[in-house]
């Protein structure tokens, strides 16, 4: 599972006596129910088993006044966390796999969009792949597209572009499909793509609920130890969002000590006034 951000959870539109979870985890919330004898009895919450159907989709059974109705996860989770302004009918899932329903792992769609999608990457996602961590030139090898893309929390739609030459890199790494004659790294051609990049130095993560300030060798080192997203990084990094599992990024150049100081002041000043 891709696991981006700090888990959050939202009540369900539709039935507020459930909530729904960013991770993609479903539960019912504590409630007083009717009982026999037209009498009243707690019932306590709890995190609802998932089943996957014959098509490989995860689902909850929900049993709500006595009812019970079966719902995807899938849905439940879009329909909870992501705007649909267009009122489209289906929901991707973007690494290929129906196992996956993490927020960031879903979209909205039409119907033919979804099926071009499976077509375009659902068969790609099956193979073999090699990564090459362009920070430290690491070989890694996965079953399959769709197992690198959760491990490094790289969609698969951008993995397949870059087997495909479409673009250098993705999340950091190389990516070559495995055709069973092992793998060659031709050194210049990574350099060449390493020198392309943004940044590759050192990057600092400050906790905004600690102030605690942590040095990682790269965005990759920071994404496994941290377990965010690269791009989530880039962004707060880029200054497009601000913030990420809870941290604020920013490089180790020659501005970053200012950067840091100022972030540590905001923070500050921010829980100063929540406690007044």
């Amino acid at each position: 599972m891709i696991n981006n951000e700090t888990e959050i959870w939202r009540s369900y539109p539709d039935i507020p006596e459930i909530e729904v979870s960013t991770l993609g985890i479903v539960r019912t919330l504590d409630r007083v129910v009717s009982s026999k004898g037209n009498g009243t009895r707690f019932q306590k919450g709890q995190v609802l088993k998932q089943f996957i159907s014959n098509n490989g989709y995860m689902r909850v059974h929900i049993r709500i006044d006595g009812k019970s109705t079966m719902k995807l996860v899938h849905r439940l989770v879009a329909q909870t966390f992501i705007k649909n302004t267009d009122n489209l009918p289906q929901v991707n899932h973007r690494d290929c796999d129906p196992t996956n329903n993490d927020v960031s792992n879903l979209e909205w769609c039409s119907s033919s969009y979804n099926i071009k999608y499976r077509e375009k990457y659902g068969k790609a996602q099956n193979k073999p792949v090699f990564a090459i961590d362009l920070s430290t030139l690491e070989v890694l090898h996965f079953r399959s597209q769709g197992e690198a893309s959760r491990e490094l929390g790289v969609f698969v739609s951008n993995i397949s572009r870059v087997i495909k030459g479409k673009q250098n890199y993705a999340g950091g790494y190389f990516f070559k499909e495995d055709d069973g004659n092992g793998i060659e790294i031709d050194k210049d051609k990574l350099n060449d793509i390493v020198d392309g990049m943004p940044f590759k130095g050192k990057v600092f993560a400050v906790d905004l609920n600690t102030s605690e300030v942590s040095q990682f060798e790269s965005q990759m080192e920071a994404s496994r130890a941290l377990g965010i997203n690269s791009g989530n990084i880039s962004m707060v990094i880029k200054g497009s969002r601000n913030q990420s599992g809870g941290y604020w990024f920013v490089n180790d150049d020659k501005n970053a000590d200012d950067a840091i100081s100022r972030k540590l002041q905001e923070i500050k000043k921010t829980k100063l006034v929540l406690y007044r």
